[in-house]
């Protein structure tokens, strides 16, 4: 990193030549008028507004970018004073030289569009007696806006009392219109007896002036040699918003204009609807693209960003295509499983599998690997490690070899043990990967409403019910850790949640027995509980009773314990329950 300082003029100087650009992985502009305001009352006092950080473009580092969101005439003839003034040695840059703002784009977009009179429809003017009256209390209403005219702007409005704001970059104009406005607006008559005070205003409002003029910018200039991962790092760490720059979004401005990933993506999502269903990110069709060609080259596989940016162009546009189908048909895959946008355990994982639908379907192979047993086992054993969302490359890149192996030399991996006992099924919650993996499995086990008895399909609305009300349960001060859990928790369809509202279970329960007792269908009635893991025999009259208060814990310690069978069933000898506490204690005796 090199440091240096910006004047004003020079700032403003670059802007008109078209030199300092926006990388498009940078949002928009989106400054309030008030913090724009704000900005230059900072810039009048000589406060500090923070550092630009900048990056020259250089032929090996192209990186799409877009002008600065300012209205910069051609024959725009107002003084910025950037090319005249002295400058040292080191602090000069050269002309043609382009930059990216890194950070700092809200900032120079705002000094853009006050001091060169660049906003598409609006006009910054300084009030000169409110500069008297309200400066010094630190008051930026000072700077007013007007409605910019088709033509004929004027420097100075309403008996020269406003004068526009890249006025006072011209010191010799400036100075002239102050004098005037103080010595002959006739807004001040005792000044008339006091020529004093008049200069002393007069000198005032020049001195402001001469601040914004003299005001010094930081700027931080990046080493382009170090490369994107350096810059990214930099960027985040640096940039004052917080913002996470995504991988996708730099490598839209890395390729960009040939291919335009955005147009792909967006071409992507339209044909494939899932693929905004699920909030998917072009960044994954770059990593089954980037893992593909890795075998195409026999090369060990990466997902890592810098992977994804060294990416041919060539590669990108000829495997785009098919990479984003065959994402769409994990993504659907996953929801025949039982995923929603909302309880998918795990989206890297799916990129493992698209990629090796992408090797299988270059080769001429058909997707009916994906309907393999071993792969659902293999697929819910993934998912249901501890803390398995936040997977990392590698295990993106494990996950492929293994996976490939599977699919094209049927060699069958190792499958993830599953540790997991009915106290840890208890208090799972609801941000708990382990939480949606297992909503993933009741939903791809459980094909009819609990209430309605209607089928649910991928399009239907479900809601995360509370078996057992929350308000209900909270107003009793029963354990918080079952009151969210999931045995607390089922999946039923929006109406049917609506229809039961707060009910206590003894009461709809009761109700929805007596309803298939009179319709002869208790047995039904008794294999969906089965599906929904809901303890009890609704055969049995007394069964109402299991969903009373004080029957609350007793009935999420049974339907753990059936939580637990099912997902036996699903993953099978990758269960390792783990030892509970009491089976620690009997062990030890």
């Amino acid at each position: 990193m090199q440091t240096t300082t910006y004047s004003l003029g020079k700032l403003l100087d670059r802007v008109k030549r078209g030199n300092l650009t926006i990388p498009r992985f940078q949002r928009k502009f989106i400054w309030k008028d008030s913090q724009v305001k704000s900005l230059v009352d900072s810039i009048s006092r000589s406060y500090p507004v923070g550092s630009l950080l900048i990056l020259d473009k250089k032929p090996d580092l192209p990186l799409a970018a877009r002008a600065i969101e300012a209205v910069i005439r051609e024959d725009d003839e107002q003084a910025s004073g950037g090319s005249d003034e002295p400058q040292d040695a080191d602090s000069a840059t050269p002309a043609e030289i382009e930059s990216y703002i890194l950070d700092g784009q809200q900032r120079t977009t705002s000094i853009a569009r006050v001091f060169l009179d660049s906003h598409r429809s609006k006009v910054y003017y300084f009030d000169l007696k409110q500069i008297l009256e309200l400066h010094d209390l630190e008051d930026p209403s000072w700077i007013r806006t007007r409605a910019r005219r088709q033509r004929n702007n004027p420097e100075r409005r309403d008996n020269n009392r406003l004068l526009r704001a890249d006025v006072c970059l011209d010191q010799k104009k400036s100075d002239i219109y102050v004098s005037e406005y103080i010595e002959d607006s006739g807004e001040f008559p005792e000044f008339e007896t006091n020529r004093q005070r008049g200069r002393e205003a007069s000198a005032k409002i020049k001195g402001i002036f001469e601040t914004i003029r003299s005001y010094k910018i930081p700027i931080v200039s990046l080493d382009p040699d170090h490369g994107l991962n350096s810059i990214c790092r930099v960027f985040e760490t640096i940039n004052s918003t917080g913002t996470r720059l995504r991988t996708f979004d730099l490598a839209v401005a890395r390729f960009f204009p040939e291919p335009d990933l955005r147009e792909l993506w967006e071409s992507a999502i339209e044909e494939h609807r899932i693929l905004k269903q699920f909030d998917a990110d072009g960044e994954r069709v770059l990593q089954i693209i980037s893992l593909a060609e890795s075998t195409r080259r026999s090369v060990y596989p990466q997902t890592s960003r810098g992977a994804l940016l060294g990416l041919e162009k060539e590669a990108i546009s000829r495997e785009w295509r098919a990479a984003a189908d065959a994402l769409a048909i994990s993504y659907r895959w996953a929801r025949s499983r039982g995923a929603r946008p909302e309880t998918l355990p795990n989206h890297n994982v799916l990129v493992a599998i698209s990629a090796v639908l992408h090797i299988r379907a270059s080769q001429g192979l058909d997707n009916r690997w994906l309907d393999s047993e071993f792969l659902r086992r293999w697929y819910y054993s993934k998912v249901l490690q501890a803390g398995s969302s936040q997977a990392s490359n590698y295990r993106i890149e494990q996950d492929y070899l293994v996976l490939l192996k599977y699919a094209v030399k049927e060699e069958r991996p190792q499958v993830a043990e599953v540790a997991l006992n009915e106290d840890v099924v208890q208090t799972l919650r609801p941000q708990d990967v382990r939480y949606k993996s297992l909503q993933c499995i009741f939903a791809h086990t459980t094909r009819s409403d609990l209430i309605s008895g209607d089928l649910i399909e991928t399009e239907s609305k479900l809601h995360d019910h509370h078996i057992f009300p929350r308000s209900f349960l909270k107003k009793h001060g029963l354990p918080s850790a079952l009151l969210d859990g999931l045995c607390n928790r089922a999946y039923i369809l929006d109406e049917s949640n609506l229809r039961i509202g707060d009910q206590e279970p003894a009461v709809y329960m009761k109700e929805l027995a007596e309803r298939h007792r009179r319709e002869g269908t208790l047995d039904a009635l008794r294999r969906k509980l089965d599906d929904y893991m809901i303890p009890g025999d609704p055969r049995d009259e007394s069964w109402g009773a299991d969903f009373s208060l004080d029957r609350f814990e007793a009935f999420c310690e049974a339907r753990a314990r059936l939580i637990m069978q099912r997902v036996r069933e699903v993953v099978g000898d990758s269960l390792k329950p783990l030892l509970s506490e009491d089976d620690i204690a009997d062990a030890d005796g």
